[in-house]
């Protein structure tokens, strides 16, 4: 899925229209001609006027895009208005807009670029929208950014598109929305609460690292992958529910991590079915779990020999139930060390249970 949505992504921001015109300039926005026919805003020229109001034709001819870096760096700029004959806003199009607080997007974008508005610190809210595709770095660094209205047509947020916008509290998810980038929202300190859509197949790796406020997480009910690490210190997220179309959870998605060494801890339960992806990212990072059916919070999978934790002895015992030499457990004792979850005690699970040992998991 991430390979298709990758190309996806490249696809679409590929799709505007190309100039290949002439140069011209028209109340201080300078255009080129697309091989369409329609034209691309390239420039700006206006170095004086804080409000941009984008015509949506020049001379009769339809304006469809906004090329790669045509505001880049206006710090006259505050006001943005993008009217409803854009589909296309490219890259890097109002990169470093330090004092633009407000973009009046048209209905009729559906793509927007890679760092179309990164850097952009006075930007407060955005609203997406139709806007269908999101490049890499869009949003990243927008640290006055407050609210995020996704619309209702977002499908691919890239990676790192609201990296470290710090004091983002509100986010409203599109119900189209099929995959979020690695380390899409690392950073956004102030949002306390996501809910999901259904829609939503793959979180990306890191996606929401260092989200410290973040306590309340409601999952979809679609198939969905987490990416390992996804939810990396967020240290106010104590509790959460995983379903059972979670079937797929990565390295240390729900872990705190001790100044960015290897030394990681879990301050979270995790409520699931004994069917959830859960059970098996608890069996192999270590993560207290409260599994409904049974009734019951288990902290720590694989400890054969009941001395609390996991270590060499563990994977030795396992070996010796593999071999035969001593008797298998019973079924609640299995499922409890059935650390690859294949129903039986095995050489892969003395394996599993030595690297736990060794700190490899």
């Amino acid at each position: 899925m991430k390979s298709f949505l990758s190309l996806f992504i490249a696809v679409m921001l590929i799709i505007s229209s190309v100039p290949f015109g002439y140069a011209a300039i028209y109340d201080g926005f300078v255009y080129s001609e697309n091989t369409d026919g329609t034209y691309t805003i390239t420039g700006y020229r206006d170095f004086y006027t804080d409000y941009a109001n984008i015509p949506a034709q020049i001379n009769g001819v339809d304006v469809t895009a906004i090329g790669s870096g045509a505001f880049q760096s206006k710090n006259n700029l505050n006001t943005v208005r993008i009217p409803e004959t854009i589909t296309t806003i490219g890259s890097m199009a109002f990169y470093g807009c330090q004092n633009l607080t407000s973009v009046i997007m048209g209905q009729n974008v559906t793509a927007i670029g890679a760092k179309a508005f990164n850097s952009c610190t006075s930007l407060t809210g955005v609203n997406l929208k139709n806007v269908e595709v999101l490049g890499e770095y869009a949003f990243y660094g927008c640290t006055s950014l407050t609210e995020l209205y996704m619309g209702t047509a977002l499908k691919v947020i890239g990676q790192r598109a609201f990296h470290s916008c710090s004091a983002l509290n509100f986010i409203k998810m599109s119900d189209a929305l099929l995959y979020i980038g690695d380390y899409a929202f690392t950073n956004c300190a102030a949002v306390t609460s996501l809910t999901f859509p259904d829609s939503l197949g793959y979180i990306g790796n890191s996606a929401f690292k260092g989200c410290s406020a973040l306590s309340d997480v409601t999952f979809g009910t679609g198939e969905l992958e987490i990416g390992g690490y996804a939810f990396e210190n967020c240290v106010a997220l104590t509790q959460i529910t995983i379903p059972e179309n979670v079937n797929t959870i990565g390295r240390y998605a729900f872990a705190l991590r001790e100044n960015n060494t290897t030394d990681f801890s879990h301050n979270i339960t995790i409520t699931c079915n004994l069917n959830s992806g859960a059970i098996q990212y608890a069996k192999l990072y270590n993560a207290p779990i409260y599994i409904i059916e049974t009734q019951q919070t288990v902290s720590n999978f694989g400890d054969i020999d009941g001395n609390g934790v996991i270590d060499t002895v563990d994977a030795r015992l396992a070996l010796r139930i593999a071999a035969g030499l001593d008797f298998p457990p019973d079924e609640t004792e299995l499922f409890l060390y059935d650390m690859n979850s294949n129903g039986m005690m095995d050489t892969g699970d003395a394996q599993l249970l030595l690297q736990r040992a060794s700190g490899i998991l």
